[in-house]
Parts: structure tokens; C-alpha cells; sequence
């Protein structure tokens, strides 16, 4: 397995990626600090944003909504998740893109289940979603432990009562001494994922730290015993990349992708890259 960034593209006006969703011919890119999210059109790549609530500017990190994950329902809705790190971070968005409405749920239930499930000290941090059938796969990025997948009913994200239906840990190694951890996930054909993680210097979920590489994979097997395997994601100079990659939208025919990155930084935009796949 190979993967290079071919291509990168700082994107005016988008800060902190952190999910991102093909939808068409646009890309939905998802901002973890405001209520407001970002349609790329391609190939230009020109940048609308569209508002979620409020007047979508920037929130400081103790308010924001911390928006890590998005999936697209069958009925054509599109579900922002909060990755669940705090309390402030458990709202759901919900975007009709017929009416261009949105709606927002508080749902710390749907967290608290998955924190007991996996049995955390704090609450999980939910950094990417799927949709296989009637179930909702959560992906928990581990800091401390390892990252995890946990499925609920698909019916969680209209307000039934949140079951976990079956959990399993994603090991991934580490990269220079520090864990790699998922960051983002897309489904790519019938049962398999692709997946995001990076390695990030850092104690917990809410604190920044350096990032010393970045990964992707493909997530195989069977749903209850997943297999992983990965590769480091290279710069176009063939140098490891140190990029923070956030949010993936993967080619049909998995020989490319664009993901976007998180900076760590409201003064610094953040970039859509193109990245070349092998052997995937």
C-alpha cells in the first residue's frame, strides 16, 4: 500500500477540518470550532460556507461544537456528530439538503452509552462515522487507550434510545514512539473502511500536541473481527508527512482520495489535498 499527497490546496476561509463528506460533485467540508461548515465545488474547488446556526463565525475552544464526524443517510440527510469530549460537544446538526434547513439535537445520551461501553474515565471522542445498513458505526479516537469502533441502531440519529450493539478496539501501533489514533473513516464498497489516523503528541482529547505522521488504511474482515492495514501517508516530495488529516472522501475506485487537514491554528487555513492510493 502506497499513499502520497499529489496536490494541496489551503481553502479560504476553512480553519479547522475535521470531517469531510462527497456529496455530488461537491465535498461538504465539516469545521470542528463553529457552527458552520463549507461546500467545495469540483473541480475548482471554489469554497461556499453554509451556516448551521447563528452567524457561524469562529468559537473559542471551551464553546465550540467540536463537529469531528459526518455520514449521509439514506433519506439524503446529512448528520453532523460533536466528538463527545466534553459536555459542550454532544449536539448532532442535521442538514435537509432539499430545504437547506437545519436542525440541532443535544444528545449526551448517545455518549454516555459509548462511554460505558467502552468503559472511559471521560467521555469518548467520537472523530468518525459510517453508516453500514441499519447501523451506526462510531469511530473513538483512543489517546490514552486504543481507538475503537462502537455500532448503535441507525435510528439513534432521529432520537431513539441509544443500545450499543456490539464494540471492538482498532490497535494500530505507533509511529516515532507516539500511538497512531483513527481520526476519520469512509466506507469504501459493501464492509470495507477507509480510515484516517495521525500521531499525535498529546495526553488527552482536548489538548493540541505535535503531530509526528499521519496514516492511511483499510479496515477488512469480518464486523466482528475487523483487520487493519496501513500506510504512511507521504508529502509529494516522498518525506513522511506530518499533516494533521482530519476528514476523508475516498474515489469509487480507491486509487485517490481528497482529505483536509486541521491546523491547530485559527490564523492558518486549512488545506484539501489530493492524495494518489496504491494498492488498496
Amino acid at each position: 500500500m502506497e499513499a502520497r499527497i499529489v496536490a494541496a490546496f489551503p481553502l479560504a476561509g476553512v480553519r479547522a477540518g475535521s470531517a469531510l463528506l462527497r456529496v455530488g460533485a461537491r465535498l461538504l467540508a465539516v469545521q470542528d470550532d463553529a457552527y458552520c461548515a463549507c461546500w467545495i465545488d469540483l473541480p475548482d474547488l471554489r469554497v461556499t460556507r453554509f451556516v448551521l446556526a447563528a452567524d457561524g463565525a469562529p468559537l473559542p475552544k471551551a464553546g465550540k461544537p467540536d463537529f469531528e464526524a459526518a455520514v449521509r443517510t439514506v433519506d439524503g440527510r446529512i448528520h453532523l456528530l460533536g466528538s463527545g469530549s466534553t459536555r459542550q460537544r454532544t449536539v448532532i446538526a442535521r442538514i435537509d439538503l432539499a430545504s437547506e434547513s437545519v436542525a440541532l439535537s443535544d444528545v449526551p445520551q448517545i455518549y454516555d452509552c459509548v462511554q460505558r461501553a467502552l468503559a472511559l474515565a471521560n467521555g469518548p471522542n467520537i472523530e468518525g462515522a459510517t453508516v453500514d445498513g441499519d447501523v451506526l458505526r462510531l469511530f473513538h479516537r483512543g489517546i490514552v487507550t486504543a481507538s475503537a469502533t462502537i455500532d448503535l441502531p441507525l435510528g439513534v440519529l432521529d432520537g431513539e434510545p441509544p443500545e450499543v450493539l456490539a464494540w471492538r478496539w482498532i490497535r494500530l501501533g505507533q509511529l516515532e514512539g507516539v500511538p497512531l489514533s483513527v481520526t476519520d473513516a469512509a466506507m469504501v464498497g459493501r464492509h470495507w473502511t477507509l480510515f484516517l489516523a495521525v500521531a499525535e503528541d498529546t495526553i488527552d482529547a482536548i489538548a493540541d500536541g505535535p503531530v509526528v505522521g499521519c496514516a492511511i488504511g483499510l479496515l477488512t474482515g469480518s464486523p466482528d473481527r475487523p483487520e487493519a492495514s496501513w500506510c504512511r501517508v507521504l508529502d509529494a516530495d516522498g518525506r513522511p508527512s506530518r499533516r494533521k488529516l482530519e476528514g476523508v472522501a475516498a474515489d469509487d475506485d480507491l486509487r485517490g482520495a481528497w482529505v483536509i487537514t486541521d491546523p491547530d491554528d485559527s490564523g492558518q487555513a486549512a488545506e484539501l489535498c489530493r492524495v494518489e492510493l496504491r494498492g488498496f
